[in-house]
């Protein structure tokens, strides 16, 4: 009897190749066995084979693409809240993976400026705080010290010099952001209490509730000092740096969302960190 001589295994590439024939040239099994000298039943393992390795193939694909994409939507969302801080909506909510988050959006995009403005953006928001309590104590300073105030708050209405103090605060807000016309000297209204007496206030700032004889007679000195302090506060040096500081965060706040547009918008971040899929 002749001696049996076992085949090799059969290599992966020969098993593709034959599913391939199989269901592209509708080749059959025993066509297959017969033109490459292999047991029919042999070409059939390896097909249905060859089927099970392309089906593991296919399956790993879309999960490594499902998660590859929610990688990327990850990066994005972090950068459309980061959009959100700069342009200051509020709807950001911080996760516990944001710095995760930040710090492989960093090792994907190491050498974008994105960074360097990031870090001026954070100082120049801590310089805005600083400058923001000088001016406030500032403007708390000149309104004590204006004569006229000082004369009616000695005389008891003790509520007038804060109640210019919030409203000259109010206004260096608005003209910082660009109102510069903004102004609240001309909307005293006279809120009567009971009889004889009212709770004046100019804007939403209450100035303490008076005689409505008085009030008539004093508060229109109250509305020619506001509008002599909103012309002398905006050229303290404080003003004028807060304003400096204003200008350069708006010049920085265009530069900042045009890179973050790459990224939300683009959707696919280039490079690679170590919570990548791949």
């Amino acid at each position: 009897m002749a001696k049996r001589i076992k085949k090799p295994p059969i290599r992966p590439e020969i098993r593709r190749n034959w599913l391939k024939r199989h269901e592209d040239e509708g080749e059959s099994p025993p066509q297959i066995a017969e033109k490459d000298h292999y047991d029919v039943r042999t070409v059939r393992k390896q097909i249905e084979l060859a089927k099970q390795e392309r089906e593991v193939r296919e399956a790993r694909s879309i999960v490594l693409r499902d998660a590859l994409e929610k990688h990327y939507e990850d990066l994005r969302k972090y950068a459309e809240k980061l959009n959100s801080q700069i342009i200051g909506t509020g709807d950001s909510v911080y996760s516990l993976d944001d710095d995760f988050i930040e710090s492989a959006l960093r090792q994907h995009l190491p050498r974008s400026p994105l960074w360097a403005y990031l870090s001026k953006w954070q100082s120049l928001q801590q310089r805005v705080i600083e400058e923001q309590q000088k001016i406030e104590e500032n403007i708390s300073e000149v309104v004590k010290k204006e004569p006229r105030l000082k004369s009616l708050a000695d005389s008891g209405f003790n509520d007038i010099v804060p109640g210019i103090v919030a409203v000259l605060d109010a206004e260096v807000k608005q003209w910082l952001n660009g109102n510069l016309d903004y102004t609240l000297k001309d909307s005293l209204i006279m809120e009567p209490v009971e009889k004889g007496l009212v709770n004046p206030r100019i804007g939403f700032s209450h100035m303490g509730l008076m005689d409505k004889e008085v009030a008539t007679e004093n508060m229109g000195i109250a509305q020619d000092v506001l509008a002599d302090l909103e012309t002398r506060v905006k050229v303290i040096q404080e003003y004028i740096d807060l304003e400096k500081t204003k200008a350069e965060i708006r010049r920085l706040r265009i530069k900042l969302r045009e890179e973050l547009a790459v990224i939300r918008l683009r959707r696919i971040v280039p490079g690679r960190c170590k919570y990548c899929p791949l």
